[in-house]
């Protein structure tokens, strides 16, 4: 998965109540660059990744959201 498809993902994974995107969007102009913002490298340091608390999650549960950077499309 790349940015495109995890800020998508990242939409779904909240309650609706718990996600103002067009905030988001007024801020970061795309749900992209926000998450760009709020990302961490994964433990491998081949990819990036957030984390949804369970208080936002539809699952009550921590989601942990990681991509790939977009680098790794270009070498496919």
């Amino acid at each position: 998965m790349y940015i495109n498809e995890a800020a998508q993902q990242f939409i779904a994974s909240h309650k609706p109540e718990n996600i103002d995107i067009d905030r988001i969007k007024q801020s970061y102009t795309r749900m992209e660059n926000y998450l760009a913002a709020l990302a961490q490298r994964t433990e491998d340091k081949a990819g990036y990744y957030v984390e949804i608390s369970g208080a936002d999650s539809i699952t009550g549960r921590p989601i942990r959201i990681e991509w790939k950077p977009m680098s790794d499309k270009m070498r496919a």
